[in-house]
């Protein structure tokens, strides 16, 4: 079962990389994969997860431009996410629930990386999988969506959507209906603006980005509710010793 999830998550990955190239230009997401540049259909045998882009060497058989490595990189990434879901719960339907999560907010993070756009297309399956998932685990909780709603909500309309877009405000709900509980909400959003102030800062002085340039926050938001997910035991241990909850 290991490794069946981990190659349905591949065979999702390479679904994925399809819809972080066509969703953010409204493009349909049914019909044959092609090649951007000289728009060659793609064949069967050149759709085979991570394996026909080293038998390709990374360039498409017809043109020869680089495919470049974001899609084995979305399909490796997607077969770990299986396969942690599954080692988590090795329980099916709670481990493809929460695979399919982890895998939305996957792609959320990097359209929003590439094009600085949160999709509904994207987000609002992701919060009704994770409204599914945290009620079958027994870990719903209103209060850890609306900790998200409400600070990510606040913020948009204060800015006038200036700040940050509505779409951050849907990820949020999700992603608080995913941790279950406000204290899960909570460390999510403290690790989230942890993790994005030093990575920011990285990226500051390497001078990759310059003081006052945009940077994606569903990236943060999303490395934030993944470390809070895995060391869930974790955090609840800190809040019981030190809040006594």
């Amino acid at each position: 079962m290991s490794v069946f999830f981990f190659v349905l998550g591949l065979i999702f990955g390479s679904f994925g990389s399809v819809l972080v190239t066509r969703v953010p230009c409204g493009e349909s997401i049914c019909g044959r994969s092609g090649c951007p540049k000289c728009q060659k259909t793609l064949t069967p045998l050149e759709l085979i997860p991570i394996v026909s882009f080293f038998i390709l060497r990374g360039r498409c058989r017809g043109c020869k431009v680089p495919i470049g490595w974001i899609y084995p990189t979305i399909e490796v990434l997607s077969g770990i996410i299986f396969l942690y879901a599954y080692v988590l719960h090795g329980e099916v339907l709670l481990a493809i629930l929460l695979s399919l999560c982890l895998w939305l907010m996957l792609l959320i993070a990097v359209i929003d990386m590439h094009t600085q756009t949160i999709s509904d297309l994207l987000s609002i399956p992701l919060l009704i999988l994770a409204i599914v998932y945290s009620f079958l685990l027994g870990q719903l909780e209103i209060a850890g969506m609306m900790i998200g709603v409400a600070f990510f909500g606040s913020q948009w309309l204060l800015s006038r959507g200036k700040w940050l877009g509505s779409g951050d405000v849907v990820l949020a709900a999700g992603i608080g209906a995913l941790v279950g509980s406000w204290e899960h909400m909570v460390a999510c959003l403290f690790l989230t603006y942890v993790i994005g102030g030093a990575i920011s800062s990285v990226l500051l002085l390497s001078h990759v980005i310059k003081r006052g340039q945009y940077v994606a926050f569903a990236p943060f938001l999303v490395i934030g509710a993944v470390v809070s997910i895995v060391f869930e035991a974790r955090i609840d241990q800190f809040v019981s010793l030190y809040f006594g909850i």
